[in-house]
């Protein structure tokens, strides 16, 4: 019994001892797992705190960067503010010695002048009345001298340079077409002159030099040319600078009425067509292009690279026109007359400034497109022109019997022409003034004439010059023409044919006639049009009736009547349209429908202005 509870105790003790190693052995494996995850997370504590640190160091390097960067800046910014500084210091300073020269300048014009009519004064005071007669004599001769020399170096000039210019002549007789141009064309002839007048001055009523309003006149026509080519820099750098349509729309609008504008405002300059022919053709050509790329934009075309090149070369020759105007405004002194400019002679400063800007650095690209000033017009074909080639000897037969009651003198022909159509360019004299005409190569006919003179009065009535008009034209062998238009201006009628073909008016043949209100004498004509276009066409059947286009017009235009015409729609082609004719608020409008799909082609009003009636 002791023995087995021996035995018990013993067993017992094993297993305690047992138990006890056991729970050693745990305690010791616990112990070496919590080593290890403290390690653990010792390492990454000492990672963490690693990357702290870098970052921190990367953030200070990058300030330390930043700062000497902005440093840097700011170092190059007030080095360029003092270049600038010292710029503006240099060129203030220049523009004042200039200022001060010029204003030296003119004190001692001044001075001069002032010495030279007091001492005119004194010689008068002494002088006896033999004396003043034979004085007034002697300065009525070199006077005369003076004008005879001054005509004979002009026509001399002019001589030299006509062939050369004879390309400029023809685009200068080429603007009364093309955008809207069949009713437009018949129009513009009213606003200054027939652009037939290619190298002559015409110069009717001129007024004195002391007529104080004339010169506030040209004052203000001259720098509101300055303003409105000042505008169109601005619209055309918009326009090329904008990716939206719709603001390009915008800016091409006001730069075709800023050239509009300037335009006009040229044309009231008393400057003889050669010098401002460069400025009206670049600020003209400018406002053709933009209606050209803004109606591209409203028929929802993609501008082409060769159109954005386009923009950019006529902005370019606007700058230059814009800094050749600027200078000329600059070297203007106060007491400045522009009634000088009648006078035409060199040394006078706009007119020396206006003939340089022909000379100019800029030589923007041809363009060829649908628009009355576009460059692609001398390659029109030339329709109406037939028969053989007549010599130097039958132009002169030609001009001698067309002109045969003008009693012209000193007869010649003077060169030929080779732009749109080959001419002789024959001329005559009466009276000082010089009667130029162009006969065409091809056939003798007389393609233009021009009668520089002068007509004080209006004798005529519109349907005396009509008859005159009328007959002159008949007498020329052009058939069927039928009066379009006729307009009063400085005394003289324009009245505008098309050709008629089957009771159908056609506006592509124009010819366009002036005839002097105060003699009823033909003194102008222009064939250009009708002999470029004129031939026998095929002209479809209208689709729609009369009344179904006029249900098409507007309901608020009275319209008073309609017949059908072909117009021409660019340069390229001719549409069938109803022209209809009516009032709205006092004004009346010519609407112009399509005769085969019955969408308005083109819409003119008819506006008073000081040239008479005129369509816009």
């Amino acid at each position: 019994m002791e023995k087995k509870k021996n035995n018990a105790v013993e067993k017992a003790e094993k297993v305690a001892d047992k138990n006890q190693k056991a729970t050693a052995k745990n305690n010791k494996k616990d112990k070496a797992k919590k080593s290890v995850k403290a390690r653990a997370k010792s390492e990454k504590a000492k990672q963490r705190e690693k990357i702290r640190a870098e970052k921190k160091a990367e953030k200070a390097r990058l300030k330390e960067q930043r700062e000497r960067e902005l440093a840097e800046k700011r170092l190059e910014l007030a080095r360029l503010k003092a270049h600038r500084k010292a710029e503006k210091q240099k060129a203030k300073a220049t523009a004042l010695r200039e200022k001060n020269r010029r204003r030296a300048e003119a004190e001692k014009r001044r001075m001069e002048i002032k010495a030279e009519r007091q001492a005119r004064r004194e010689m008068l005071k002494n002088e006896t009345k033999k004396q003043r007669h034979e004085r007034i004599m002697e300065e009525k001769r070199a006077k005369r001298e003076e004008r005879i020399q001054r005509r004979q170096s002009v026509l001399a000039e002019k001589r030299a340079r006509r062939e050369q210019k004879s390309i400029e002549r023809r685009e200068r007789k080429e603007r009364n077409k093309g955008y809207g141009g069949w009713l437009s064309a018949v129009i513009s002839l009213g606003v200054a002159t027939l652009v037939l007048s290619s190298v002559l001055t015409f110069t009717f009523l001129m007024p004195t030099q002391g007529d104080n309003m004339l010169e506030s006149a040209y004052r203000k026509s001259f720098f509101d040319t300055v303003e409105q080519v000042n505008n169109i820099d601005l619209n055309l750098s918009k326009a090329l600078a904008t990716a939206d349509t719709g603001a390009m729309q915008k800016y091409l609008v006001d730069t075709a009425i800023n050239s509009e504008l300037a335009e006009n405002d040229i044309q009231q300059l008393p400057l003889q067509d050669e010098s401002k022919y460069y400025t009206t053709k670049v600020v003209n050509q400018i406002g053709d292009y933009a209606k050209y790329i803004n109606n591209k934009i409203i028929s929802g075309e993609k501008l082409s690279e060769s159109d954005y090149q386009g923009l950019v070369q006529l902005y370019r020759a606007n700058a230059e026109l814009k800094e050749g105007l600027s200078k000329m405004r600059e070297e203007m002194s106060g007491d400045f007359s522009f009634s000088t400019l009648m006078d035409g002679g060199d040394g006078n400063l706009v007119i020396n400034g206006f003939n340089q800007l022909q000379n100019l650095s800029v030589q923007y690209p041809e363009l060829i497109y649908d628009g009355p000033f576009s460059d692609g017009l001398d390659r029109k074909e030339i329709k109406g022109l037939n028969g053989a080639e007549i010599d130097q000897n039958i132009a002169l037969e030609k001009f001698t019997q067309i002109f045969g009651e003008y009693q012209l003198e000193n007869i010649m022909v003077d060169g030929s022409s080779n732009a749109q159509m080959e001419c002789y360019n024959v001329q005559g004299e009466k009276d000082g003034d010089i009667l130029y005409a162009e006969i065409s190569k091809k056939g003798g006919k007389l393609v233009m004439f021009s009668f520089a003179g002068s007509c004080n009065g209006v004798n005529k009535s519109e349907e005396q010059a009509q008859e005159i008009a009328e007959q002159f034209v008949a007498s020329l062998g052009i058939e069927n023409m039928k009066p379009v238009w006729i307009n009063l201006s400085n005394n003289v009628y324009t009245i505008n044919f098309a050709y008629e073909q089957n009771g159908i008016i056609v506006y592509s043949d124009l010819v366009k006639v002036r005839v002097c209100g105060e003699t009823g004498m033909v003194i102008g004509l222009e064939g250009t049009s009708y002999y470029t276009n004129h031939t026998q066409r095929v002209i479809s059947k209208p689709v729609l009736t009369k009344s179904q286009a006029q249900s098409k017009v507007s309901s608020s235009i009275l319209v008073e009547g309609g017949r059908l015409v072909v117009v021409p729609i660019g340069q390229k082609s001719e549409k069938l349209c109803y022209e209809f004719v009516g009032e709205y608020d006092g004004s009346i409008f010519y609407a112009y429908i399509d005769a085969i799909s019955g969408r308005q082609v083109e819409m003119f009003k008819v506006v008073e202005s000081t040239e008479g009636k005129l369509l816009a």
